[in-house]
């Protein structure tokens, strides 16, 4: 347990994440996102802040932290760690977790969540083609309950919009050829069949260009940029390169380097990573500064713990939230406690850098 040293307030935060075991770096990449923005207040208003170790069972940890006097708890991280508070909360103490009850879940009173869930992408996407009136959608995402939670939320999102999916394909996360995904995505198994008739037909060989289905408006893709360099070019050589591709923010590395051949895709991504607002630059060279050399820091899990930090402090005050504008997107309170979270718009160019796009 690490204790941050209390002002004239009262008021206890208790962080709960994983300092040791193999969820260690994530949950001290958060710590310090969250103690970023802890220390970036006036002294005068600071609470005291208690960090615990939350590796394993979580529940002794949690009482401990109301025992020890906490009048507000972040965490924990984990999914099922969450899953497991839930019983254990009362209203008195509120909660601010950092990983999504099931959809299935009621949250108890005073119960809210922040994640980094890929549904907010894919819901984003869904609701940025409608407005450009792009209503029919291939969609391609890896196989997997990750895949299909994405693919889902892309699927409700777009379709009570009033858009369409017309096809629709998995991809195995250890593929190197998307020929076989990419065949039946396009449409292209249905121009083989009326050339097999055709040619039945006529009793010989014809010249055949194969031809993609023409009523596509873009493709949805999911995945990383291992994935994402493989399917543009395929894309192109398959006589879909005129399609839109849009992406969730998985596709993009912070490392220019690694988002070559990326050119053209469209994405969504937190502002942390791309967004080149003047408040976003001062933080990001204060923290490299901080800790140079390490690029945690500069992603998604700090940007995570910066924003709760705000959420917890501006809930446990009393104060306004809607749209708040975090470095993890800009964030409402919606049902069930969960915060949503809009992010912003962006473009690769050839290089692997990113331009953002105005909406």
């Amino acid at each position: 347990m690490q204790d941050h040293p209390p002002t004239k307030s009262n008021s206890q935060i208790a962080l709960l994440l994983p300092l040791s075991g193999r969820l260690s770096d994530a949950g001290e990449t958060i710590r310090d996102g969250f103690l970023a923005a802890y220390y970036g207040l006036n002294e005068s208003v600071r609470p005291s802040i208690r960090v615990y170790d939350a590796a394993a069972d979580v529940a002794p940890v949690f009482h401990k932290a109301i025992d020890d006097g906490a009048t507000f708890i972040v965490g924990p991280l984990g999914k099922e760690q969450v899953a497991s508070i839930r019983a254990l909360v009362d209203g008195k103490v509120p909660v601010l977790a950092l990983n999504h009850l099931a959809d299935a879940e009621t949250a108890p009173k005073s119960f809210y969540q922040l994640a980094l869930a890929p549904e907010d992408d894919a819901r984003q996407i869904a609701a940025r083609a409608l407005e450009l009136d792009q209503k029919t959608a291939a969609v391609l995402v890896p196989s997997g309950e990750w895949g299909q939670r994405v693919r889902q939320a892309f699927a409700a999102a777009f379709t009570a919009g009033g858009g369409h999916i017309a096809t629709a394909e998995t991809y195995p996360i250890d593929t190197t050829d998307f020929s076989d995904v990419l065949t039946p995505l396009l449409g292209f198994e249905e121009s083989q069949k009326r050339y097999r008739t055709v040619s039945g037909l006529v009793g010989g060989n014809l010249i055949f260009t194969p031809r993609r289905r023409d009523d596509l408006d873009f493709v949805f893709f999911a995945g990383q940029p291992v994935h994402a360099r493989l399917v543009r070019p395929q894309l192109k050589f398959h006589f879909a390169g005129d399609l839109p591709l849009y992406a969730t923010s998985d596709v993009h590395d912070p490392r220019a380097t690694s988002n070559q051949d990326l050119e053209g895709i469209a994405f969504v991504d937190i502002p942390w990573l791309i967004s080149d607002s003047d408040g976003i630059n001062r933080l990001r060279e204060t923290v490299a500064q901080l800790w140079p050399g390490d690029a945690r820091h500069g992603g998604r899990l700090f940007a995570l713990g910066h924003d709760a930090a705000t959420l917890a402090i501006r809930l446990k005050n009393g104060e306004p939230i809607d749209a708040l504008s975090g470095l993890t997107g800009s964030l409402t309170l919606g049902p069930n406690g969960r915060f949503r979270r809009a992010l912003q718009w962006a473009t690769f160019a050839a290089d692997g850098s990113t331009h953002t796009l105005v909406r």
